[in-house]
């Protein structure tokens, strides 16, 4: 068997500590691991695959399935929120904005701190279905813009819904609404304790 030849590289210490406590825990040795993740890097690169792109797409992936979203053919899903919407309005809207008040819930007690924010990043991450989904915060204002030509009617009204029972269980109350076939814009903002607005 050939001699395998050895190369000594330089890299940040704290990296290669946490590289090695990596190691250790899976019962590698670090010079496996630093070989395991240069073999990666290059099949990554030989495939035309950008690493930091993969592991983002992984956390998208492992981020949505942890927040209870389930992965479906988009054109089914859009036919499905056609039926309900015809047969069932008014039950669809109360479900999809009771599914924004869980969400939300769901961010507020895992995070109180930066919820809204992990809320914000996660939804623009989670809605690729979207060309253009886009949530601004400033101060105590927040406007939420999204733009799909794919989006029926229904899903529109639907999804806004969903986005109205999130927004008021993160306390913004919905100010202006411009809603039509694939287009939203939602204005909200929060009140301060004895101020209206």
């Amino acid at each position: 068997m050939p001699t395998v030849k050895r190369k000594t590289f330089v890299a940040r210490k704290d990296l290669i500590e946490h590289l090695s406590s990596i190691a250790k825990q899976k019962g590698f040795s670090l010079y496996d691991t630093v070989n395991e993740v240069f073999e990666l890097a290059l099949k990554a690169e030989e495939t035309g695959v950008d690493l930091r792109t993969i592991i983002d797409e992984r956390w998208v992936l492992k981020e949505a399935k942890e927040a209870g979203f389930v992965l479906g053919l988009e054109n089914l899903w859009y036919d499905m929120s056609e039926l309900t919407y015809e047969t069932a309005g008014g039950q669809a809207l109360k479900c999809w904005f009771e599914a924004g008040v869980w969400l939300a819930k769901r961010y507020l007690t895992a995070e109180k701190e930066g919820s809204f924010d992990t809320f914000k990043r996660n939804m623009e991450a989670f809605t690729w279905n979207a060309p253009e989904f886009i949530i601004t915060k400033e101060g105590r204002e927040v406007t939420v813009r999204v733009v799909s030509p794919r989006f029926p009617k229904s899903y529109t009204f639907m999804f806004v819904s969903f986005l109205e029972g999130a927004l008021e269980t993160f306390g913004y109350k919905v100010a202006n609404r411009e809603v039509g076939k694939g287009i939203v814009r939602l204005e909200a903002f929060k009140e301060e304790a004895g101020v209206s607005r």
